[in-house]
């Protein structure tokens, strides 16, 4: 039984393949810079409120002494104005506070493929977690007991394989996402530029330059054919 638990340690994706897999410090609100959309679900918006509360606390070791100095320096150590300088310096670290967690919000939102497969993964976790508790419950003369554990374990083993795929899949794609946002954009110019020349083949087909355009249009296609084909490989 203890090396069947073992065989099911080895199922769980781990922090450190998260890492790795990802590219990105990953943790129960984060993706490296950007919010996880779970972060703000009831079981983790206490830890997201810590987060925040610590950022605060750095912004206000960085701006309220950057006031206080700016606001000594230009009213000649009167400290009136020193006293009036800190909600100013207070506001400004609240402020930035507050732009920091938007902008990590947004970003969040253009890793929003990778963030659900994160809670896939949290989710898979938590099935080998339940599987481990009633291994360790039969390994103790409990009557539960795991049916079809060889059919379970294999759907595990599937079921992480699909997910680690995702992952690598996922972080290719973002790694080259201006590269295929460029393809698509030359794609389109294609397109319009067959449309357009379609258009004038209409109208001037009775001449030669008809004839021109119509050789014009088939060589368009076939390069448009054969790129197409090209994406579709990859």
């Amino acid at each position: 039984m203890d090396e069947a638990l073992a065989n099911l340690d080895n199922l769980r994706i781990s922090q450190r393949e998260l890492d790795e897999l990802t590219g990105l410090d990953i943790s129960e609100t984060l993706m490296g810079w950007a919010y996880r959309q779970a972060a703000l679900r009831p079981e983790r918006r206490l830890a997201w409120l810590g987060s925040q509360l610590l950022t605060l606390g750095v912004m206000l070791i960085l701006c309220v002494p950057a006031v206080l100095l700016l606001a000594r320096s230009m009213s000649g150590d009167d400290e009136r104005v020193v006293l009036l300088a800190l909600p100013v310096g207070a506001f400004g670290a609240i402020a930035l506070t507050i732009a920091w967690a938007l902008y990590r919000l947004r970003a969040g939102r253009r890793l929003i493929t990778l963030s659900h497969l994160l809670d896939e993964i949290d989710r898979y976790n938590e099935m080998v977690a339940a599987v481990e508790i009633l291994e360790e419950l039969a390994n103790k003369g409990s009557r539960l007991n795991l049916e079809n554990r060889a059919d379970v374990l294999e759907a595990l083993h599937l079921t992480r394989e699909s997910l680690v795929c995702g992952l690598m899949t996922e972080r290719v794609l973002r790694k080259h996402q201006q590269f295929m946002a460029r393809r698509q954009e030359m794609f389109s110019s294609i397109e319009r530029n067959l449309v357009t020349l379609q258009q004038l083949r209409v109208s001037d087909e009775a001449n030669d330059y008809g004839r021109l355009l119509n050789e014009a249009i088939q060589i368009g296609t076939s390069v448009h054919r054969e790129l197409s084909g090209a994406g579709l490989e990859r």
